[in-house]
């Protein structure tokens, strides 16, 4: 596995955010079973230079650094699998795109996307529609200004 920071900013980067807090328990297992899964992460038969962490208490991230191999619809299907099998064994839903994370900067909830624009301007918000590292690097919690600007 490749750290984070030897990652290219064009490297794809994929982020799953779960639908709850997730456990120190179920947080150490997803980091257990990341590294086995990375290491055999290919894209027809070329092993993908892959990254996967658990980041904070919401969200697991994957990225693939393609300046080696690129990542292929079989390779993301399996990571899409791979996720899959997380939800089902923790219960857990990581593929909710309506259910945004707010950060307020005194606590962190959870609001529906057509609530977003009843939030202060300058709220935080999860954008875990970045594709890349450079976006998640630059705009991975952006004010909500911004995101309701943008779509």
């Amino acid at each position: 596995m490749i750290p984070f920071e030897e990652l290219p900013d064009n490297a794809r980067l994929w982020s799953y955010q779960s639908d709850r807090k997730l456990t120190a328990t179920e947080k150490s297992w997803i980091e257990e079973i990341l590294p086995p899964f990375l290491a055999e992460w290919a894209a027809h038969g070329a092993k993908l230079n892959a990254y996967g962490a658990v980041l904070g208490d919401y969200h697991v991230v994957l990225a693939v650094n393609e300046d080696q191999a690129n990542a292929s619809g079989c390779s993301i299907d399996s990571s899409v699998r791979f996720i899959k099998q997380l939800e089902k064994e923790l219960n857990v839903s990581f593929f909710n795109r309506l259910k945004m994370l707010v950060d307020n900067g005194q606590d962190v909830f959870f609001t529906s996307y057509s609530e977003l624009d009843q939030l202060p301007p300058d709220t935080l918000v999860y954008n875990n529609m970045v594709m890349s590292v450079g976006e998640w690097k630059n705009s991975w919690k952006v004010p909500v200004s911004s995101l309701l600007n943008n779509h």
